[in-house]
């Protein structure tokens, strides 16, 4: 754990610092589908209709790599806890998922609303990033561009 929060509090404090990946280097694309929520309860005695409401926007979003600058090894991404998701090795063709959930519980800060993901050196220097954000009223913005709402 305590890697994790020092990791957080490096790459936090030098975020300002790393520019943005330009964006025909990359390409975004949302994927929404209805999917059913069951609805979670304590009582042992329900029945399978009363626990489940209508078809619900799901997101899930998949990030694909166009060009990768030179030194560029790795993606980092973290979401908006801080948290480190994972490490993968970058390639041109990469295509990083990422499941986001139901738009409600995005909006409501319920699930994760944003994600970074950090393309460092072999060294494990920062040299760019990608930061999807998404704000309360459901506009979502990439690399501080507005690109819809949600």
């Amino acid at each position: 754990m305590k890697p994790l929060c020092i990791l957080w509090l490096v790459l936090s404090s030098f975020a300002e610092d790393i520019p943005f990946k330009s964006k025909d280097e990359f390409e975004v694309n949302l994927d929404f589908k209805f999917r059913t929520r069951v609805k979670e309860t304590s009582e042992v005695y329900t029945s399978t209709a009363s626990n489940t409401s209508g078809p619900l926007p799901y997101l899930t979003i998949s990030m694909k790599v166009l060009k990768l600058a030179p030194g560029e090894t790795k993606i980092r991404i973290i979401n908006s806890k801080g948290q480190l998701l994972y490490t993968r090795k970058a390639v041109e063709g990469t295509v990083v998922n990422l499941d986001m959930g139901y738009t409600d519980d995005i909006k409501g800060r319920v699930t994760e609303h944003e994600y970074t993901l950090v393309f460092i050196s072999q060294d494990k220097k920062p040299l760019s990033r990608i930061v999807i954000h998404f704000q309360e009223d459901g506009s979502y913005f990439i690399n501080d561009e507005k690109r819809g709402k949600v």
